[in-house]
């Protein structure tokens, strides 16, 4: 029993000694002095001790809570190069040394080309009181996260001149052979013809996809009036009081927002949505715009108020959809899509 005995009291001083740490106060000492050399604040030193005003003994023994540590563990993420990219730039985007990122991915030089895949070291802080944090703000706050940002690739077709071989056309797109010689199927030893097409890989943009069906809903609510077909506009104009709140019709990434003074001059105030599947909505005549290009939106929220900003000279919106399929624009009747 005294062994048993023994065991828990030696148990409960080790655990005590791996939380707190125990000071004997020394000539000179006060709360605020201890409290600023371990660390943490008097009221928390005061609690734990049982101390009730500021008054200290010189030879008083103490508790100090120990504070914990945050371990900072190191892991990798993949980075595509894109256009325009350098090290330089990657190094400053992450916050890790040029030197660092060639080290990892066994660079020699410092040319890197468009695609082309590389490891960055990225610290990320490990703790359970910080997970609980990032957790309470999730469930107090939540924010809408789309159901599918996807890259696809940009390409743009070059014609082989005389001369031309694969490491010439390369370093003039700044992109790798490899990636020419693997998106055309190109075999050895890699002879082009003149006039031979190529797809060179200039890139890549963000695409939105929904695990949904695409469903379009009234943007404002209020007359239609479909009038404005018969002066050329192929969407239709809501009547509605200014200031009356615009929303985005179905989820997607805002492609513009604002105004242009010199091609879309008579739609006033302006907002572009590129949806999945290529469809395209646009928000004319608006008084107020509250979305940022390359924002994204979800069905329903409000991107903007109604207004008299276009040359319809009526307080409203005028609303259109499209959709894009080889490189040609196919308008659509809103009144057949919308619900």
């Amino acid at each position: 029993m005294r062994i048993f005995l023994l065991f828990i009291s030696l148990l409960f001083l080790t655990s005590q000694s791996n939380a707190d740490v125990i000071y004997r106060v020394k000539r000179g000492d006060t709360l605020g002095k201890i409290a600023k050399r371990y660390r943490v604040s008097v009221s928390e030193i005061k609690r734990i001790n049982g101390i009730r005003g500021n008054t200290i003994y010189v030879g008083q023994k103490l508790r100090i809570p120990r504070k914990k540590r945050v371990r900072k563990t190191v892991k990798y993420i993949t980075y595509r190069v894109k256009r325009g990219d350098s090290l330089l730039k990657i190094s400053k985007k992450f916050g890790v040394p040029i030197s660092k990122i060639k080290r990892i991915n066994r660079l020699r030089r410092s040319t890197i080309y468009v695609s082309q895949k590389l490891k960055i070291p990225v610290k990320v802080k490990s703790h359970n009181s910080l997970l609980k944090k990032t957790s309470s703000r999730n469930t107090k706050s939540k924010k809408f996260v789309p159901n599918g940002l996807t890259k696809v690739p940009i390409y743009k077709y070059y014609r082989v001149r005389r001369g031309d071989s694969v490491l010439r056309i390369a370093k003039r797109f700044h992109v790798s052979p490899r990636t020419i010689i693997r998106i055309n199927r190109l075999r050895k030893p890699y002879i082009l013809r003149p006039g031979q097409r190529l797809k060179i890989l200039i890139g890549y943009k963000d695409v939105l996809k929904l695990n949904r069906p695409i469903q379009f809903r009234f943007p404002l609510d209020g007359k239609v009036d479909t009038t404005v077909r018969e002066d050329g506009y192929p969407g239709i104009f809501i009547l509605s009081r200014p200031g009356a709140p615009v929303k985005a019709a179905e989820t997607g990434i805002v492609k513009f927002a604002g105004k242009d003074s010199k091609l879309l001059k008579a739609y006033g105030n302006l907002v572009i949505i590129q949806h999945p599947d290529n469809y395209q909505s646009i928000y004319a005549n608006l008084d107020k715009v509250f979305v940022k290009p390359n924002q994204i939106v979800k069905r329903g929220e409000i991107i903007g108020t109604a207004g008299t900003s276009g040359v319809w000279h009526r307080s409203g919106l005028y609303f259109d959809i499209n959709r894009v399929y080889k490189n040609r624009t196919y308008h659509i009747q809103p009144l057949e899509v919308l619900k």
